[in-house]
């Protein structure tokens, strides 16, 4: 156990490592996000013109949900998919997959150390986008300690479907599509650009029975405080199996994996 979290905590460092060699990058994440916040907020300003409460949430609430979910979005999204398939081509994965780390613990480790970088561009994010009027407090004490374990739960099951996404490569080799597809797909179901509560009763049903919800809009909604603490609670269980049998898919997956492994590269 003590040489896999060695091993672990190596290829997070890694993954701190190379991304901070593109600071321009980061730097320009930070400078997106906030011109993201100012037009959220003046686009819903207009939205809610001559309107307390659109679909039972307030001007405040909706413009807080949507920059927290863009927040919790630069946090969570990583280019570990495009690494995977990069190492599939290149024949690198031959090494990878000889290493002590098994190969999936080895992606899960630089999705840690990449949004470890973006962690920090939170902290310093967040406060400016309360004074441009995009964030306040959370809805209560309950909120408040109940948002970062939503935030958690949402941040493995993004990894474990990134990873599932990720592993089409061995059998693709460029799953450049297929990638792209599911972050557009999965971003709409997570309530990333709307939130569910206003999506049509059919639309939300299958968004609220899929694993996507708990990576933007269950944080964010428990946040503004649309969802209650035992409602909060629930969810949380229900997280917690979809990342039990993701975990077994995922373990699955990449068992099948081993056996498509062909190297391109010299």
């Amino acid at each position: 156990m003590r040489r896999t979290l060695r091993g672990f905590s190596s290829y997070v460092r890694t993954a701190i490592a190379i991304r901070m060699q593109y600071r321009s990058t980061v730097f320009a994440s930070l400078g997106v996000t906030l011109l993201w916040i100012v037009l959220v907020t003046h686009v819903w300003t207009a939205a809610y013109r001559g309107r307390d409460t659109v679909a039972g949430l307030t001007l405040e609430s909706t413009v807080v949900y949507l920059t927290l979910a863009n927040l919790q979005a630069a946090v969570i999204n990583t280019p570990v998919t495009w690494i995977m398939a990069s190492r599939v081509r290149s024949g690198e994965v031959l090494f990878d997959v000889s290493r002590p780390l098994g190969y999936p613990g080895q992606m899960l480790a630089l999705q840690t150390g990449q949004s470890l970088i973006q962690i920090v561009v939170l902290l310093i994010v967040a406060p400016v986008a309360g004074l441009l009027g995009g964030l306040s407090a959370p809805a209560g004490a309950a909120a408040g300690l109940l948002y970062p374990v939503a935030l958690l739960l949402g941040w493995v099951l993004n990894a474990l479907l990134t990873l599932l996404i990720g592993m089409t490569a061995f059998w693709t080799v460029d799953n450049l599509g297929i990638a792209v597809l599911y972050r557009f797909v999965a971003a709409f179901l997570a309530g990333a650009s709307v939130p569910l509560i206003f999506f049509p009763g059919p639309l939300r049903a299958i968004a609220e029975a899929l694993p996507f919800r708990f990576v933007v809009y269950q944080p964010a909604a428990i946040y503004i405080g649309q969802i209650r603490p035992a409602e909060a609670f629930s969810g949380f269980g229900l997280a917690l199996v979809w990342i039990v049998v993701l975990s077994g898919l995922l373990a699955l997956v990449w068992q099948r994996s081993l056996r498509k492994i062909v190297v391109h590269g010299g």
